[in-house]
């Protein structure tokens, strides 16, 4: 049980299971497999933007844009498929398109020195105009069957969206793992000047950091459309602070430093969990922001009163192991002056 007290990725995990566990005593229809598969596969959207995010806050960054970021990848991917591209390169075109949206906001935080939170919300503004200027503020329809006929298909009953962003997800966690430069996002967000004297290259570090969460949102951007099969112009309206609450529910500490990329998957997959469990026990929609709002305070502010309390015992124990030592050291002098006394 301590083991997941101490660990925010399986604290959210214990929560996002009971909570599942609880409402399935209203309703067991929660507890089908079909319905926990349609909840992961509704997370998708939010998880691939949730895990871009967690580069730029591990790095002791913010990226406001994710979401406009998706919503013009999403653009130019609609466009790209009814020109009459083949699938894989109107991926790569939207894939392209999320790396050089990222890479405009690293070159203002990084090169000019533009705060993150500034600089992203003034690309979250050009990026939703360029928006309608492409598309002339309608929607993109009629979408090419193939992406759709992607989205729906399912293997051993789940959908190859899901396959693929699960293999995605492991295996960028593996290359995090394997690659000891993936270690200069902890350090350069832990200590940027500390990272700097230890020779990282702490402005390549931050603008792989933003150029990385513009690709994951480019990502995000194929599995939109591959669901819905359209491009609405509120693509990724308001994603951005639901990524940052995903991350942070996660785990990943807005300090930087901390986190992984289990921390935004987990977090991502209980914020959609609460959407569908309001579903499930008839809740209006409008509770949905209220009440994953309120879910969200209560666990960061249960962890940090965790974290403060194991904080406060290493603290006391380490004042305990001087006072200890001090008090052998008082022995053995005394011990010494006694013999030198006696001799």
């Amino acid at each position: 049980m301590m083991k997941i007290l101490k660990s925010r990725e399986l604290l959210v995990l214990f929560l996002l299971v009971a909570m599942i566990l609880a409402v399935a005593t209203q309703n067991k229809a929660v507890l089908y497999p079909f319905t926990l598969i349609n909840i992961v596969n509704s997370s998708l959207f939010l998880m691939l933007i949730a895990v871009g995010q967690m580069f730029v806050v591990q790095t002791r960054g913010i990226d406001v844009s994710v979401g406009a970021i998706a919503g013009l990848s999403a653009v130019i991917f609609g466009f790209a498929l009814n020109a009459g591209m083949p699938l894989p390169l109107a991926m790569i075109c939207a894939l392209i398109t999320g790396a050089l949206a990222g890479a405009v906001n690293a070159v203002g935080v990084v090169f000019i020195g533009i705060p993150p939170i500034i600089m992203t919300l003034g690309t979250l503004g050009a990026y939703r105009g360029f928006m309608r200027v492409l598309t002339g503020g309608s929607w993109i329809e009629s979408i090419p069957q193939n992406i759709k006929s992607f989205a729906v298909t399912r293997y051993m009953s789940i959908p190859l969206m899901v396959w693929a962003v699960a293999v995605l997800v492991i295996v960028v966690a593996v290359l995090l793992w394997r690659i000891r430069a993936a270690r200069n996002f902890y350090a350069v967000g832990d200590n940027a000047d500390g990272a700097y004297l230890l020779g990282i290259n702490v402005k390549a570090t931050r603008f792989a950091a933003f150029t990385l969460s513009g690709l994951f949102a480019g990502a995000a951007a194929i599995v939109f459309v591959g669901q819905i099969g359209f491009v609405p112009m509120q693509t990724g309206n308001g994603q951005e602070l639901k990524a940052i609450a995903a991350v942070v529910l996660g785990g990943v500490s807005l300090m930087g430093g901390t986190g992984s990329i289990w921390s935004a998957v987990i977090g991502a997959l209980f914020l959609t969990a609460v959407d569908s469990m309001m579903i499930f026990l008839h809740v209006p929609g409008s509770w949905n922001n209220a009440v994953a709002g309120a879910v969200l305070l209560g666990i960061v502010v249960f962890d940090y009163l965790i974290r403060r309390t194991v904080h406060n015992r290493q603290l006391a124990a380490r004042a305990a192991e001087m006072r200890r030592a001090e008090a052998d050291q008082d022995r053995s002098t005394n011990t010494t002056e006694t013999r030198e006394m006696a001799s």
